[in-house]
Formats: structure tokens, sequence, C-alpha cells
């Protein structure tokens, strides 16, 4: 095993195909990595869940004139 940098730490995970291939393409799309991709995905489902916990917070997405409000289950 190849040594890895303090603080790292390893997983493994598995996609349905279809879920990865998308991954891939907007990675090519905005080239970066898979990887790279996946950590920005699990840094925005944090800040989220923190949404989530906190009382009169909302995390809301807006496309032009369109909101809508998100809602962690």
């Amino acid at each position: 095993q190849s040594p890895r940098a303090p603080g790292l730490k390893r997983y493994s995970l598995v996609l349905p195909e279809d879920l990865f291939t998308a991954i891939q393409q907007l990675a090519d799309q905005r080239q970066t990595t898979v990887v790279d991709l996946i950590r920005r995905f699990i840094k925005l489902g944090l800040i989220a869940a923190k949404i989530e916990d906190t009382p009169r917070a909302a995390l809301i997405i807006r496309d032009g004139d369109t909101e809508r409000q998100i809602i962690l289950l």
C-alpha cells in the first residue's frame, strides 16, 4: 500500500454506472477529476446538512426568477 499524506482517509465507493457516467461527464466539462468533483459534492452536502439543522435557515436554489427550497431527507 502506498503511503498517504497525514490526515487523509481512504473510502471505497461503488456507484451505479449511470451516476458515475454523469459525474465523469461533468468532471470532463469542468476540466477536473471525478474525485475532486465528489469531494466538492460532499462539502456542499455538509453545508446543506448544517443549514437543515439551523432553525429558521433554508437552502434556496435560484435559477433566474425561479426559486426552490432544498430539503434533505
